[in-house]
């Protein structure tokens, strides 16, 4: 265990060792948890995405690229040119 300080203004030190063994380099932004039984703050890094980015995050998405993988691995996929492609998106609007 290792003591870090906080400053006035609330800043803490993450120390470089901490930082190496998370991976974290440079800047980073952490989601903070506060466990009162323990009496802990609990720091996790985090990744900060952009509204318009979140849709493909979202459960509905990520099943539906689970389920492409799945056909993948079992071989059931088409190639298509680039002509049959323009056609169906034609076809969608």
């Amino acid at each position: 265990m290792r003591i870090v300080t906080m400053n006035t203004q609330g800043r803490l030190t993450v120390p470089a060792e901490t930082r190496r063994a998370l991976g974290i380099e440079g800047s980073a932004e952490f989601e903070i948890e506060v466990d009162e039984k323990s009496d802990a703050l609990i720091l996790r890094p985090a990744i900060v995405l952009r509204r318009e980015d979140a849709w493909a995050y979202r459960p509905e998405h990520r099943a539906l690229l689970a389920k492409a993988r799945a056909d993948s691995r079992l071989g059931r996929v088409s190639q298509l040119t680039e002509s049959q492609l323009a056609k169906l998106g034609k076809k969608e609007r």
